[in-house]
């Protein structure tokens, strides 16, 4: 493995570009730019997605990130060692690591390798469109996750995500009507057996396991012939979670309209795959103790786990507290660390000529 000097130059290149979602075309170009100057072979597919290869083995590693960001642009600064940006931890951080620790790779540690960088667009919002693209033109074998977990922490799990649209139309009549009930209390019903469903279900459980609803929205609204109520519902499900069950619950609340807007299990790894051994030995090489985590949110992990079905983790430098707040900001030797920690990592995987049968 060659010898790297410290620098935060690539990273801090990254999060002067703004990118925040439906916005990442810039970047995505000027990024595969630098990737080819580097001696990647860098494209823009057509979802905007960076999309850039190094190696030309018959394994193939995914280094799966996001280019996109939540909206909130910070100064790009480095105060002491702590480098401020929006993206510094969500999650150019990875992105940015994976880069540097492909790199760093000898010949000897890439041979039967092929790293691919997918730099997804859209990850911050509820349509994935990037990582639902990737996911029908691309087949790794392995697969890493681009987000924060830490340098010496793995993540080997994120939570399901179900976002629903709720209505209760009717005709409209005077509220002094006898028996007559608001659309409010229609959806207000609604969410009362969902929440009654979850509570029931959830006792006894982890969090990762749980069924966790949350109203984002709700309104009401009349025109000339029409009175109306609508909500939004996420709710992130568990790895057993049936979801089925939990839409059954709202439809039989009356005349309720229940729109699916989407859909994604929650995901983990079996812990004892050669990606996530990797990880656990060259974080012990590093003379840490690898920390193992799940996570209620979901990442792109989620969008791709069905069709890919391969060894998957999630892992990047910098504190996930620290995600979409106005203090964004990773720590130089937390960043470097993490650098070193997968660079070792892809050296460790194997490839298909030196795996038996």
């Amino acid at each position: 493995m060659r010898v790297r000097e410290a620098s935060s130059e690539l990273l801090r290149w990254m999060l002067e570009h703004y990118s925040p979602s439906h916005q990442e075309r810039d970047f995505s170009r000027a990024l595969a730019d630098r990737l080819e100057r580097r001696g990647w072979r860098a494209h823009v597919d057509e979802m905007g997605n960076t999309v850039a290869s190094l190696g030309d083995g018959d394994t193939c590693v995914a280094l799966l990130g996001h280019i996109d960001t939540v909206p909130g642009d910070i100064p790009v600064r480095l105060e002491g060692t702590r480098l401020f940006g929006r993206g510094a931890v969500d999650a150019k951080g990875a992105l940015a690591a994976f880069i540097e620790a492909a790199e760093l790779l000898d010949d000897t540690e890439r041979a039967g390798k092929r790293f691919l960088l997918l730099g997804c667009v859209e990850e911050e919002v509820a349509i994935t469109r990037g990582a639902l693209h990737a996911r029908e033109h691309h087949r790794p074998d392995f697969v890493v996750n681009g987000e924060p977990s830490g340098a010496h922490a793995i993540t080997l799990g994120y939570k399901g995500l179900v976002r629903l649209e709720l209505e209760y139309r009717a005709a409209r009549k005077h509220t002094a009507s006898r028996n007559y009930r608001a659309p409010a209390e229609h959806l207000v019903d609604a969410w009362n057996a969902l929440r009654r469903r979850c509570d029931e279900r959830n006792a006894g459980c982890t969090l990762f396991e749980q069924d966790l609803p949350s109203l984002l929205s709700f309104h009401t609204g009349t025109d000339h012939d029409t009175e109306w109520a609508t909500a939004n519902i996420n709710i992130r499900t568990g790895p057993t979670s049936d979801v089925d069950a939990l839409l059954a619950c709202l439809t039989r609340v009356p005349d309720i309209s229940v729109k699916t807007v989407s859909r994604k299990g929650a995901v983990s790894a079996e812990g004892n795959d050669p990606l996530t051994r990797a990880f656990k030995q060259s974080i012990r090489e590093r003379g840490a103790r690898p920390t193992l985590r799940v996570k209620t949110g979901t990442s792109d992990w989620n969008t791709v786990a069905d069709t890919w079905a391969v060894p998957t983790v999630a892992y990047g430098p910098g504190d996930s507290a620290l995600d979409h707040t106005p203090d964004e900001h990773i720590e130089l030797g937390e960043y470097e660390e993490g650098v070193a920690v997968l660079a070792r990592v892809l050296a460790l995987l194997p490839n298909k000529a030196s795996t038996p049968g």
